[in-house]
Protein backbone atom coordinates (compact mmCIF):
# COMPACT_ATOMS: atom_id res chain seq x y z
CA UNK A 1 0.00 0.00 0.00
CA UNK A 2 2.04 2.82 1.20
CA UNK A 3 5.46 3.41 1.25
CA UNK A 4 8.07 5.86 0.58
CA UNK A 5 8.54 7.15 -3.27
CA UNK A 6 12.35 6.67 -4.41
CA UNK A 7 14.13 10.27 -4.20
CA UNK A 8 11.02 11.88 -2.63
CA UNK A 9 11.47 10.65 1.25
CA UNK A 10 7.61 11.13 1.15
CA UNK A 11 5.03 9.01 1.86
CA UNK A 12 2.15 8.23 -0.89
CA UNK A 13 0.15 6.02 -2.18
CA UNK A 14 1.59 3.61 -4.34
CA UNK A 15 0.83 -0.46 -5.65
CA UNK A 16 2.91 -3.20 -6.81
CA UNK A 17 2.26 -1.83 -10.27
CA UNK A 18 4.50 1.19 -9.65
CA UNK A 19 6.71 -0.76 -8.47
CA UNK A 20 7.04 -3.54 -10.97
CA UNK A 21 7.12 -0.28 -13.80
CA UNK A 22 9.84 1.42 -12.04
CA UNK A 23 12.20 -1.46 -12.01
CA UNK A 24 11.12 -1.96 -15.89
CA UNK A 25 11.87 1.54 -16.47
CA UNK A 26 15.42 1.13 -14.96
CA UNK A 27 15.98 -2.24 -16.68
CA UNK A 28 16.95 -2.51 -20.56
CA UNK A 29 13.88 -3.45 -22.17
CA UNK A 30 12.82 -0.37 -24.73
CA UNK A 31 8.82 -1.13 -24.13
CA UNK A 32 6.85 -1.32 -20.88
CA UNK A 33 3.56 -2.68 -21.50
CA UNK A 34 1.04 -2.42 -19.20
CA UNK A 35 -2.18 -4.91 -20.27
CA UNK A 36 -4.80 -4.77 -17.73
CA UNK A 37 -8.47 -4.71 -16.79
CA UNK A 38 -10.38 -1.51 -14.95
CA UNK A 39 -9.29 0.57 -12.35
CA UNK A 40 -6.07 -1.80 -11.28
CA UNK A 41 -4.14 1.86 -10.82
CA UNK A 42 -2.26 1.40 -14.58
CA UNK A 43 -2.79 5.04 -14.94
CA UNK A 44 -2.31 6.67 -11.60
CA UNK A 45 0.98 4.73 -10.79
CA UNK A 46 2.72 6.08 -14.37
CA UNK A 47 1.57 9.44 -13.68
CA UNK A 48 4.18 8.53 -10.06
CA UNK A 49 6.37 6.67 -12.27
CA UNK A 50 7.10 9.96 -14.74
CA UNK A 51 7.43 12.30 -11.78
CA UNK A 52 9.99 10.04 -10.19
CA UNK A 53 11.92 10.03 -13.46
CA UNK A 54 11.73 13.59 -14.05
CA UNK A 55 12.96 14.75 -10.21
CA UNK A 56 15.33 12.36 -10.70
CA UNK A 57 16.87 12.50 -13.80
CA UNK A 58 17.45 16.25 -14.84
CA UNK A 59 16.89 18.42 -18.63
CA UNK A 60 14.90 15.44 -19.61
CA UNK A 61 11.73 15.54 -21.97
CA UNK A 62 8.43 13.34 -21.45
CA UNK A 63 5.82 12.78 -23.70
CA UNK A 64 2.45 11.62 -22.60
CA UNK A 65 0.31 10.68 -25.62
CA UNK A 66 -3.12 9.91 -26.14
CA UNK A 67 -5.48 9.42 -29.51
CA UNK A 68 -7.62 12.61 -28.68
CA UNK A 69 -6.91 15.66 -26.42
CA UNK A 70 -9.94 15.87 -24.13
CA UNK A 71 -10.02 12.33 -23.41
CA UNK A 72 -6.06 12.86 -21.94
CA UNK A 73 -6.90 16.20 -20.35
CA UNK A 74 -9.77 13.89 -18.23
CA UNK A 75 -7.83 11.22 -17.44
CA UNK A 76 -3.81 11.38 -17.24
CA UNK A 77 -3.70 14.89 -17.25
CA UNK A 78 -5.76 15.50 -13.94
CA UNK A 79 -4.32 12.43 -12.17
CA UNK A 80 -1.05 14.28 -13.07
CA UNK A 81 -1.37 17.37 -11.40
CA UNK A 82 -4.02 15.93 -8.26
CA UNK A 83 -0.40 14.00 -7.58
CA UNK A 84 2.07 16.69 -7.56
CA UNK A 85 -0.59 18.96 -5.56
CA UNK A 86 -1.10 15.84 -2.44
CA UNK A 87 3.01 15.80 -2.74
CA UNK A 88 3.55 19.56 -2.39
CA UNK A 89 4.96 19.71 -5.65
CA UNK A 90 2.60 21.70 -7.48
CA UNK A 91 3.88 25.00 -8.97
CA UNK A 92 1.05 27.53 -10.69
CA UNK A 93 4.30 28.75 -12.58
CA UNK A 94 5.73 25.48 -13.47
CA UNK A 95 2.29 24.75 -15.17
CA UNK A 96 2.02 26.22 -18.61
CA UNK A 97 -1.87 26.07 -19.33
CA UNK A 98 -1.43 26.75 -23.30
CA UNK A 99 0.88 24.47 -24.05
CA UNK A 100 0.23 21.80 -21.63
CA UNK A 101 3.48 21.65 -20.46
CA UNK A 102 4.65 21.21 -17.07
CA UNK A 103 8.48 21.77 -15.66
CA UNK A 104 10.20 20.56 -12.98
CA UNK A 105 13.30 23.07 -11.47
CA UNK A 106 16.07 20.03 -12.36
CA UNK A 107 15.03 21.50 -16.35
CA UNK A 108 12.97 18.29 -17.25
CA UNK A 109 10.15 18.88 -18.80
CA UNK A 110 6.44 16.55 -18.86
CA UNK A 111 4.13 17.75 -22.48
CA UNK A 112 1.06 16.57 -23.04
CA UNK A 113 -0.29 16.05 -26.23
CA UNK A 114 -2.52 13.73 -28.90
CA UNK A 115 -1.68 12.33 -32.02
CA UNK A 116 -3.93 14.55 -33.89
CA UNK A 117 -1.19 17.61 -33.09
CA UNK A 118 0.97 16.25 -36.17
CA UNK A 119 3.41 18.48 -35.41
CA UNK A 120 4.16 17.04 -32.02
CA UNK A 121 3.85 13.66 -33.27
CA UNK A 122 6.15 14.55 -35.96
CA UNK A 123 8.44 17.19 -33.44
CA UNK A 124 11.49 17.15 -31.37
CA UNK A 125 12.82 14.38 -29.27
CA UNK A 126 11.82 12.98 -26.15
CA UNK A 127 13.57 10.81 -23.55
CA UNK A 128 10.69 8.80 -22.62
CA UNK A 129 7.52 9.03 -24.14
CA UNK A 130 3.83 7.10 -22.76
CA UNK A 131 0.72 6.26 -24.92
CA UNK A 132 -2.51 5.97 -22.84
CA UNK A 133 -5.02 3.80 -23.71
CA UNK A 134 -2.61 2.97 -26.62
CA UNK A 135 -4.59 0.57 -28.51
CA UNK A 136 -6.16 3.46 -29.46
CA UNK A 137 -2.99 4.56 -31.61
CA UNK A 138 -2.99 3.64 -35.20
CA UNK A 139 0.34 1.23 -35.94
CA UNK A 140 1.92 4.81 -37.84
CA UNK A 141 1.39 6.61 -35.12
CA UNK A 142 3.34 4.57 -33.12
CA UNK A 143 6.17 4.98 -35.68
CA UNK A 144 6.01 8.04 -35.81
CA UNK A 145 6.51 8.09 -31.90
CA UNK A 146 9.47 5.50 -31.91
CA UNK A 147 11.52 7.14 -34.09
CA UNK A 148 12.24 10.34 -32.26
CA UNK A 149 11.91 8.87 -28.32
CA UNK A 150 15.28 7.91 -27.25
CA UNK A 151 15.17 6.03 -24.35
CA UNK A 152 11.58 3.59 -23.56
CA UNK A 153 8.08 3.43 -24.60
CA UNK A 154 5.16 3.30 -22.14
CA UNK A 155 2.02 1.47 -23.29
CA UNK A 156 -1.10 0.74 -21.10
CA UNK A 157 -4.69 -0.33 -22.61
CA UNK A 158 -7.27 -2.43 -21.56
CA UNK A 159 -7.10 -5.68 -23.71
CA UNK A 160 -10.46 -4.87 -25.56
CA UNK A 161 -8.77 -5.99 -28.99
CA UNK A 162 -8.60 -9.26 -30.49
CA UNK A 163 -6.10 -7.77 -33.13
CA UNK A 164 -3.28 -4.67 -32.31
CA UNK A 165 -0.09 -3.83 -32.98
CA UNK A 166 0.37 -4.07 -29.57
CA UNK A 167 0.49 -7.82 -29.39
CA UNK A 168 3.32 -7.77 -31.99
CA UNK A 169 5.92 -5.96 -30.04
CA UNK A 170 9.00 -7.80 -30.39
CA UNK A 171 8.95 -9.70 -27.14
CA UNK A 172 13.32 -9.79 -26.57
CA UNK A 173 12.63 -5.93 -25.89
CA UNK A 174 9.23 -6.16 -24.39
CA UNK A 175 8.54 -6.23 -20.83
CA UNK A 176 4.64 -7.31 -19.88
CA UNK A 177 3.11 -5.91 -16.95
CA UNK A 178 0.03 -7.27 -16.18
CA UNK A 179 -2.65 -5.60 -13.73
CA UNK A 180 -5.92 -6.03 -12.58
CA UNK A 181 -8.20 -4.32 -10.13
CA UNK A 182 -7.50 -6.51 -7.33
CA UNK A 183 -3.91 -5.35 -7.87
CA UNK A 184 -5.15 -1.54 -6.78
CA UNK A 185 -6.18 -1.51 -2.58
CA UNK A 186 -7.19 1.89 -2.98
CA UNK A 187 -10.49 0.84 -4.96
CA UNK A 188 -13.64 1.34 -3.11
CA UNK A 189 -15.69 -1.80 -2.69
CA UNK A 190 -18.86 -0.44 -4.64
CA UNK A 191 -16.18 -0.22 -7.68
CA UNK A 192 -14.72 -3.84 -7.12
CA UNK A 193 -18.77 -4.74 -7.08
CA UNK A 194 -19.72 -3.06 -9.89
CA UNK A 195 -16.29 -4.48 -11.93
CA UNK A 196 -17.22 -8.14 -10.64
CA UNK A 197 -20.55 -7.86 -11.89
CA UNK A 198 -19.81 -8.27 -14.99
CA UNK A 199 -19.62 -12.13 -14.47
CA UNK A 200 -23.13 -12.22 -14.56
CA UNK A 201 -24.06 -9.71 -17.59
CA UNK A 202 -20.98 -10.66 -20.13
CA UNK A 203 -18.54 -12.69 -19.98
CA UNK A 204 -15.98 -11.04 -22.79
CA UNK A 205 -16.47 -8.47 -21.03
CA UNK A 206 -15.55 -9.85 -17.84
CA UNK A 207 -12.25 -11.11 -19.48
CA UNK A 208 -11.18 -7.53 -20.40
CA UNK A 209 -12.17 -5.43 -18.04
CA UNK A 210 -12.14 -7.84 -14.57
CA UNK A 211 -9.28 -10.35 -15.39
CA UNK A 212 -7.14 -7.96 -17.90
CA UNK A 213 -7.68 -10.81 -20.28
CA UNK A 214 -7.76 -10.63 -24.08
CA UNK A 215 -11.73 -11.97 -24.18
CA UNK A 216 -12.03 -14.86 -26.76
CA UNK A 217 -14.44 -12.84 -29.00
CA UNK A 218 -16.74 -14.63 -30.26
CA UNK A 219 -18.92 -13.44 -33.36
CA UNK A 220 -22.30 -13.42 -31.13
CA UNK A 221 -22.58 -9.93 -30.45
CA UNK A 222 -24.80 -10.67 -27.08
CA UNK A 223 -24.79 -13.67 -24.52
CA UNK A 224 -26.60 -14.06 -21.21
CA UNK A 225 -30.03 -12.69 -22.49
CA UNK A 226 -33.34 -14.16 -20.65
CA UNK A 227 -36.69 -14.21 -22.38
CA UNK A 228 -39.34 -14.51 -20.31
CA UNK A 229 -43.20 -14.26 -20.51
CA UNK A 230 -43.90 -11.06 -18.60
CA UNK A 231 -42.71 -8.24 -17.30
CA UNK A 232 -41.46 -8.25 -13.81
CA UNK A 233 -43.79 -5.53 -11.71
CA UNK A 234 -40.00 -4.05 -10.36
CA UNK A 235 -39.39 -2.72 -13.92
CA UNK A 236 -41.46 0.79 -13.78
CA UNK A 237 -39.62 3.27 -15.70
CA UNK A 238 -38.68 3.20 -19.42
CA UNK A 239 -37.88 5.01 -22.32
CA UNK A 240 -38.63 4.62 -25.55
CA UNK A 241 -35.51 3.87 -28.79
CA UNK A 242 -36.87 3.79 -32.23
CA UNK A 243 -35.30 2.51 -35.52
CA UNK A 244 -36.46 3.68 -38.85
CA UNK A 245 -37.25 1.00 -41.76
CA UNK A 246 -39.41 0.23 -44.61
CA UNK A 247 -38.29 -2.90 -46.22
CA UNK A 248 -36.72 -3.67 -42.99
CA UNK A 249 -38.78 -3.66 -39.87
CA UNK A 250 -39.35 -0.49 -38.50
CA UNK A 251 -38.74 -1.28 -34.78
CA UNK A 252 -40.00 0.49 -32.02
CA UNK A 253 -39.19 -0.83 -28.08
CA UNK A 254 -39.88 -0.17 -24.68
CA UNK A 255 -36.54 -0.36 -22.62
CA UNK A 256 -36.80 -0.44 -18.87
CA UNK A 257 -33.78 0.20 -16.27
CA UNK A 258 -33.67 -0.62 -12.73
CA UNK A 259 -30.79 -1.48 -10.49
CA UNK A 260 -28.53 -3.17 -13.07
CA UNK A 261 -30.84 -4.48 -15.31
CA UNK A 262 -33.02 -3.90 -18.13
CA UNK A 263 -36.15 -4.98 -19.08
CA UNK A 264 -36.97 -4.97 -23.54
CA UNK A 265 -40.04 -5.08 -24.60
CA UNK A 266 -41.43 -4.65 -28.13
CA UNK A 267 -44.33 -2.53 -29.23
CA UNK A 268 -44.13 -2.20 -32.83
CA UNK A 269 -41.92 -3.97 -35.68
CA UNK A 270 -43.31 -3.86 -38.54
CA UNK A 271 -41.96 -4.01 -42.46
CA UNK A 272 -43.61 -1.39 -44.87
CA UNK A 273 -44.71 1.60 -42.49
CA UNK A 274 -44.80 5.11 -43.94
CA UNK A 275 -44.69 8.08 -41.39
CA UNK A 276 -48.45 8.46 -41.21
CA UNK A 277 -48.99 4.76 -41.08
CA UNK A 278 -46.35 4.90 -38.10
CA UNK A 279 -48.21 7.79 -36.10
CA UNK A 280 -51.42 6.16 -36.57
CA UNK A 281 -50.10 2.92 -34.86
CA UNK A 282 -48.20 4.72 -32.13
CA UNK A 283 -51.69 6.66 -31.58
CA UNK A 284 -53.55 3.57 -31.48
CA UNK A 285 -51.10 1.83 -29.38
CA UNK A 286 -50.99 4.87 -26.72
CA UNK A 287 -47.52 5.40 -26.47
CA UNK A 288 -46.92 7.88 -24.05
CA UNK A 289 -46.27 11.42 -25.35
CA UNK A 290 -44.54 12.71 -22.37
CA UNK A 291 -41.68 9.84 -22.41
CA UNK A 292 -38.34 10.36 -24.62
CA UNK A 293 -38.23 8.63 -28.17
CA UNK A 294 -35.02 7.93 -29.18
CA UNK A 295 -34.61 7.85 -32.79
CA UNK A 296 -32.12 7.11 -35.48
CA UNK A 297 -31.62 10.44 -37.04
CA UNK A 298 -31.09 9.72 -40.29
CA UNK A 299 -34.61 10.06 -41.20
CA UNK A 300 -34.81 14.10 -39.86
CA UNK A 301 -38.48 14.43 -42.10
CA UNK A 302 -39.98 11.54 -40.22
CA UNK A 303 -38.33 12.78 -36.76
CA UNK A 304 -40.25 16.44 -37.46
CA UNK A 305 -43.49 14.68 -38.38
CA UNK A 306 -43.43 13.05 -35.27
CA UNK A 307 -42.77 15.83 -32.99
CA UNK A 308 -45.70 17.82 -34.88
CA UNK A 309 -47.73 15.09 -33.98
CA UNK A 310 -47.01 15.36 -30.14
CA UNK A 311 -44.51 12.52 -29.58
CA UNK A 312 -41.66 13.66 -27.85
CA UNK A 313 -39.06 12.62 -30.00
CA UNK A 314 -35.36 13.07 -29.90
CA UNK A 315 -31.95 12.43 -31.71
CA UNK A 316 -29.94 9.09 -30.41
CA UNK A 317 -26.70 8.61 -29.83
CA UNK A 318 -25.50 6.15 -32.69
CA UNK A 319 -22.12 5.60 -30.84
CA UNK A 320 -22.27 1.38 -32.02
CA UNK A 321 -19.26 -0.17 -30.25
CA UNK A 322 -19.39 1.90 -26.93
CA UNK A 323 -23.23 1.77 -27.44
CA UNK A 324 -23.18 -2.06 -27.32
CA UNK A 325 -20.27 -2.19 -24.70
CA UNK A 326 -23.18 -0.56 -22.41
CA UNK A 327 -25.71 -2.84 -23.19
CA UNK A 328 -23.28 -5.51 -21.72
CA UNK A 329 -22.84 -3.96 -18.51
CA UNK A 330 -26.35 -4.70 -17.59
CA UNK A 331 -28.47 -7.67 -17.48
CA UNK A 332 -30.90 -8.33 -19.84
CA UNK A 333 -34.70 -9.49 -19.80
CA UNK A 334 -36.53 -9.49 -22.65
CA UNK A 335 -40.12 -10.19 -23.52
CA UNK A 336 -40.31 -13.44 -25.04
CA UNK A 337 -41.07 -12.29 -28.63
CA UNK A 338 -39.96 -14.24 -31.53
CA UNK A 339 -38.25 -11.56 -33.89
CA UNK A 340 -36.62 -10.21 -31.14
CA UNK A 341 -35.03 -14.03 -30.47
CA UNK A 342 -34.32 -13.86 -33.94
CA UNK A 343 -32.31 -10.81 -33.97
CA UNK A 344 -30.64 -11.77 -30.71
CA UNK A 345 -29.39 -14.99 -31.61
CA UNK A 346 -28.22 -13.76 -35.01
CA UNK A 347 -26.75 -10.51 -34.31
CA UNK A 348 -22.98 -10.85 -34.76
CA UNK A 349 -19.80 -8.85 -35.57
CA UNK A 350 -18.59 -8.81 -39.36
CA UNK A 351 -15.53 -11.35 -40.26
CA UNK A 352 -13.07 -10.40 -42.44
CA UNK A 353 -11.18 -13.87 -43.04
CA UNK A 354 -10.91 -15.36 -39.66
CA UNK A 355 -10.40 -12.00 -37.84
CA UNK A 356 -13.55 -10.56 -36.11
CA UNK A 357 -14.05 -6.92 -36.75
CA UNK A 358 -16.29 -4.50 -33.82
CA UNK A 359 -18.49 -3.64 -36.46
CA UNK A 360 -21.87 -5.65 -36.65
CA UNK A 361 -23.22 -7.42 -39.64
CA UNK A 362 -26.24 -4.80 -40.59
CA UNK A 363 -28.31 -7.21 -40.95
CA UNK A 364 -30.81 -8.45 -38.01
CA UNK A 365 -30.10 -5.04 -36.02
CA UNK A 366 -33.47 -3.17 -36.44
CA UNK A 367 -34.50 -3.84 -32.54
CA UNK A 368 -30.53 -3.95 -31.36
CA UNK A 369 -30.38 -0.68 -33.11
CA UNK A 370 -33.69 0.19 -31.41
CA UNK A 371 -32.43 -1.08 -27.59
CA UNK A 372 -29.24 0.48 -28.06
CA UNK A 373 -30.58 4.26 -28.35
CA UNK A 374 -32.94 3.97 -25.43
CA UNK A 375 -29.81 2.08 -23.41
CA UNK A 376 -27.55 4.77 -24.25
CA UNK A 377 -29.24 7.32 -23.11
CA UNK A 378 -30.15 5.47 -19.87
CA UNK A 379 -27.10 4.90 -19.01
CA UNK A 380 -25.89 8.62 -19.33
CA UNK A 381 -28.97 9.93 -17.80
CA UNK A 382 -29.36 7.67 -14.39
CA UNK A 383 -25.91 6.10 -14.16
CA UNK A 384 -23.45 8.24 -14.34
CA UNK A 385 -21.65 6.65 -11.40
CA UNK A 386 -20.53 3.74 -13.46
CA UNK A 387 -18.00 5.18 -15.57
CA UNK A 388 -15.76 2.63 -14.07
CA UNK A 389 -15.80 1.44 -17.89
CA UNK A 390 -14.17 3.89 -20.67
CA UNK A 391 -18.05 5.01 -21.43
Amino acid sequence: GRGNLPCLGMEIKRTVIFQKNHEALEGSKRFIINEGGSRSSKTYSLCQLVIVYCLQNPNKVVSIIRKTFPALRATVMRDFIEILKETELYSQEAHNKSEHIYSFSNGSIVEFFSVDDEQKIRGRKRDLAWCNEANELYFDDFTQLNMRTESKLIFDYNPSDSASWLYELPQDESILIKSTYKDNPFLPESIKKQIEDLKRTDEALYQIYALGEKATSKSNIYSQWTFIQHRPTRFVNFVYGLDFGYNHPTALVRVYWRDKDLYIEPVIYESYLTTTDLIARMDQLGIDKSVNILADYSRPETIAEIDRAGYYIENANKVVKKGIDNIKTFGIICEDHPQLKKEYENYKWKKIGDQITDEPVKLWDDAMDAIRYAATYIKGEYYTDDSYLAF
